[in-house]
């Protein structure tokens, strides 16, 4: 066991003992400070009349005992190498306040940046060594920048009562974590309302590059872009250096200029070098239509399972296009080798970002493996209570999640936004005739949905494979409907799910012509609706449950020979 640390010099043996005995301690891990241990640190500071802390692992064991003045505690110096970009070194420091100075020492704060500590604890004491309260610095991802030699990048949050501390606290540090990883690998998010240039590049008919660039400037949207200039280009291909011909580069630049833009945005999926050539051209950020798509769903994703799963999407997509910038092919010095020392260069950076961005990817599927094992536990007991399930799908922003509220009173996020459900909701409601039913809501689908979030997103549909009906909502009210509709079939084909029995729900009848479109309703079958009328709630819930019933297995009779 390791000495105490620090100013020692003038304590009484029995007072070394006593501190020394905190070596053996061990806290609740899911709090900041567990309760007992901030109070004999409290005692310990009062009676030696000097500042006491330790530093404690995300187990909530005791790693190193300190003892200072009442300026502060000292820090060891072999606390090992430093971690790697985007981690944490999994030890928070917990130390006592007796001095008059209340603001938060700049050393403490510069000690959580050179030791990237997962946070700095305070406690502050009362004149008797009773903690009055904790305060807490971190490294805050949203202001860290790993080139910054000062402060900055620290945040202090509001100092709290010990008693009233969350139990939160292992949960905060992996999102936390996770948030500084993502941003070493240069993943960050979109900023709001930065005036974006949109750029359509057609193959086909002018119709559907008509359609496409509606869908374009309603995703921009949805990521809180402003639209502030449209061009579009009919080509026979793609030009392979910068998907647009250099003529149109050269309007492009002008109306970037003219308008004020802050980002170009296209209609199709780039390469690395292409997006690089176009951005050195322009002089600006440059999105194409499935980095705007990671985009929308980074905003989106609320839950730390969605978080996970948009991010194991973006690696993947962000893996095969990193590219040469600034110090890419520069090798980096290795570190702590054998013998001492460094032994020349190591890898070239891109090489170890690529490695890094391996082991992430590797990290985050073996978290959603865990999570998809639970939810196929949770379909389990579903599926054992007897209940039949009633899915709803359909092209994002049709108005699925709108249904779910209506028919089962939930309060679910329902927005004209695209991608504004990205987990799975399954509620209970029953039918006019006393059938209960689980209905779940899925996440959107797309026109040229991202591979890579559509495998993220499989396990959430898994739902949809389940189900003993599907209602396929429909907007009527997008010109292109059918179009969508076609992409909605042609997803669910790809999810084996061309089997199941399926009910069509032309919705937003509110904003078409109702009665121009009673026909096509009833020649396809569908029923033509809207959320916001009652009577359409009531048709629907009795067509649900006469579908149901259709499905069902006849018995079969006696045979009477």
């Amino acid at each position: 066991m390791a000495r105490p640390f620090g100013k020692t010099h003038g304590l009484k043996p029995s007072q070394l003992q006593g501190i020394t005995r905190l070596a053996h301690r061990r806290t609740d891990r899911e709090r900041l400070v567990g309760v007992d241990l901030a109070r004999e640190l409290g005692e310990r500071a009062f009676d030696l009349g000097r500042n006491v802390g330790v530093l404690l692992d995300r187990g909530g064991q005791v790693q190193r005992v300190l003892i200072g003045d009442r300026a502060g505690v000292p820090l060891p110096g072999d606390l090992g190498p430093p971690p790697a970009p985007g981690r944490l070194s999994g030890l928070r420091l917990i130390r006592t306040e007796i001095g008059e100075d209340r603001s938060f020492p700049d050393q403490d704060r510069l000690d959580v940046l050179r030791y990237r500590l997962d946070a700095a604890v305070r406690l502050l004491l009362d004149e008797f060594g009773e903690v009055l309260w904790v305060e807490e610095a971190y490294i805050d991802p949203g202001r860290f920048d790993a080139d910054d030699v000062d402060d900055r990048g620290v945040s202090v949050a509001q100092a709290k009562r010990l008693t009233t501390l969350p139990e939160d606290f292992l949960e905060v540090i992996v999102a936390r974590e996770e948030e500084l990883g993502r941003k070493a690998m240069g993943l960050s998010k979109t900023g709001k309302g930065e005036r974006a240039l949109l750029v359509g590049v057609a193959t086909k008919s002018k119709e559907e590059a008509q359609a496409r660039m509606e869908e374009l400037i309603e995703l921009s949207h949805s990521a809180l872009y402003e639209v502030v200039a449209v061009s579009q280009q009919h080509r026979a291909s793609p030009d392979p250096r910068t998907l647009v011909g250099k003529g149109k580069v050269d309007e492009l630049t002008s109306l970037s200029v003219k308008h004020g833009c802050d980002l170009v945005i296209l209609d199709q999926e780039m390469s690395g070098i292409q997006a690089r050539n176009l951005e050195d051209r322009l002089g600006l950020p440059v999105l194409d239509r499935t980095e705007l798509i990671l985009r929308i769903f980074e905003r989106r994703a609320q839950t730390r399972a969605a978080r996970l799963r948009v991010e194991l999407a973006r690696l993947r997509y962000q893996l095969p296009r990193l590219v040469v910038r600034k110090h890419g092919l520069s090798r980096i010095g290795r570190r702590h080798s054998a013998g001492g020392g460094t032994r020349g260069k190591g890898e070239v950076r891109l090489e170890l970002n690529r490695r890094r961005m391996r082991e992430r990817i590797h990290r985050v599927e073996a978290l959603l493996e865990k999570k998809a094992r639970q939810d196929q536990t949770r379909r389990k007991r579903r599926l054992g209570s007897g209940l039949p399930m009633v899915t709803l799908v359909g092209y994002t922003n049709a108005g699925k999640s709108s249904w779910l509220n209506a028919l089962t009173e939930a309060e679910v996020l329902s927005e004209e936004l695209a991608f504004a459900t990205l987990d799975t909701t399954v509620r209970k409601t029953r039918l006019p005739e006393g059938t209960e039913v689980l209905l779940a809501d899925t996440v959107g689908f797309c026109r040229e949905l991202p591979d890579g979030l559509l495998d993220a997103f499989r396990s959430t549909l898994l739902e949809v494979q389940e189900s003993r009906l599907l209602l396929h909502v429909v907007d009527v009210s997008a010109h292109d409907w059918e179009r969508r509709e076609e992409i909605v079939e042609d997803t669910l084909a790809d999810l084996s799910a061309t089997e199941i029995p399926r009910l069509t729900l032309l919705n937003k009848a509110d904003l078409v012509d109702r009665q121009g479109m009673d026909p096509v309703a009833a020649k396809r079958g569908a029923l033509l609706v809207s959320v916001h009328e009652s009577e359409d709630r009531v048709d629907l819930r009795a067509r649900i449950e006469e579908e149901l019933q259709k499905s069902l297995p006849h018995p079969q009779l006696p045979d009477e020979s």
